[in-house]
């Protein structure tokens, strides 16, 4: 990477969010020894390589001139990005806090400020993952936007990205000739382009995934408005309803997650202004747009059910379960299950309170199955 001159307090900056991220990650070392887990594999090395960038920059700050000359290297420049988000997410932690006088504040959202838009100006592909679990289980407004800035510098405009449309016909997915992606695999690639331009799925596809009677008892599909977001939620519907056939609670949990939020989605896009909405649907924050969208119906309750219920997909993160590990039980299932159905019909879809059907669902069920006989 050319040689980066920035101003004395820059890379003052520079320092302390390097130094802030090492202190993390030596306490998340230490917290890891001490459960006896042995965490991520890249760890150790990106805690030595955070050790030399902050050696670096110390000595760079050392200097007597009011401009410091920065020559990093690719790995170093991408590993001072992710210290710089990480730096803005503690910061958003500590404007939270009512007790901060008013010049700390503002000093705070000014570094806060300058931290991001230098992330910015250094990001490059790839951008770097820290190993380090979030500061806080919702995404404050300030890191949302700064990792929408990223994205849109790395990968480009979200509404120029590549998109992969589905097949313009179906004779080859129902004769089974070779197509060139599959639907499943169509609607993969569009999840993934972060885009609200799905494309129009074929008819064959949605008429594939219509649900049967048992999980339409939770959600009305018909009733979604959006063709995208009523084929997603006939598809999550019908694979809701395998995961209760065979008992597994822990993916049914997960896949409520995605019906409720294809509901949400439906309702919210064509009240953005109305609920205060700004960007695309991907940096929006689930959990209080669902309390803010259910206005005077949701209860005290519901912010600790709705955290439950969008923190589901950690299940799925092998890498999380052994940090925080979850275990569904027959019980939670149906509290948060209730709950999605509640603020099913708060949105106006759905029944006010369904019950699942005499006999598909019962707690013998989900015995653990007996060992071998001799």
């Amino acid at each position: 990477m050319p040689l980066v001159q920035v101003k004395k307090v820059v890379a003052v900056c520079f320092l302390e969010a390097a130094k802030l991220t090492l202190d993390q990650l030596g306490g998340f070392r230490l917290e890891l020894s001490q459960q006896g887990v042995a965490g991520s594999a890249d760890l150790p090395r990106i805690y030595g390589d955070l050790r030399r960038l902050r050696d670096f920059l110390q000595r760079c700050v050392s200097a007597y001139q009011d401009a410091v000359d920065l020559d990093l290297t690719p790995s170093d420049t991408g590993l001072l990005v992710a210290c710089c988000r990480r730096s803005v997410e503690w910061i958003e932690q500590r404007l939270i806090d009512q007790a901060l006088l008013a010049d700390e504040r503002q000093w705070l959202q000014k570094k806060r400020q300058v931290v991001a838009d230098w992330a910015v100006e250094l990001a490059a592909k790839p951008l770097v993952d820290l190993p380090l679990k979030r500061l806080s289980p919702t995404t404050s407004e300030g890191v949302r936007a700064l990792t929408v800035r990223l994205q849109t510098k790395v990968f480009g405009d979200v509404r120029d990205r590549l998109k992969i449309n589905p097949p313009t016909t179906t004779a080859s997915m129902m004769q089974g000739i070779e197509a060139p992606m599959g639907a499943d695999e169509q609607l993969a690639a569009q999840l993934a382009s972060n885009s609200m331009s799905f494309g129009a799925l074929p008819v064959a596809i949605a008429a594939e995934f219509v649900p049967p009677t048992e999980a339409s008892v939770l959600l009305e599909h018909s009733r979604i408005r959006d063709p995208r977001l009523r084929s997603l939620a006939g598809i999550e519907l019908n694979s809701y309803q395998r995961a209760l056939d065979i008992g597994d609670l822990r993916l049914a949990t997960v896949l409520l997650t995605a019906v409720l939020e294809c509901a949400l989605l439906d309702h919210a896009i064509p009240r953005r202004v109305e609920l205060g909405l700004q960007g695309t649907p991907e940096t929006w924050n689930l959990q209080e747009l669902l309390l803010r969208a259910m206005g005077e119906q949701a209860q005290p309750k519901d912010a600790s059910m709705a955290y439950h219920l969008f923190s589901a997909r950690n299940m799925l993160r092998p890498a999380l379960q052994l940090v925080t590990p979850v275990i569904v039980t027959l019980a939670s299932f149906e509290r948060l299950r209730e709950f999605v159905q509640r603020a099913l019909h708060s949105l106006g879809f759905g029944q006010p309170r369904a019950t699942l059907p005499p006999g598909s669902l019962k707690a013998s069920d989900f015995k653990a199955p007996a060992g071998p006989t001799n």
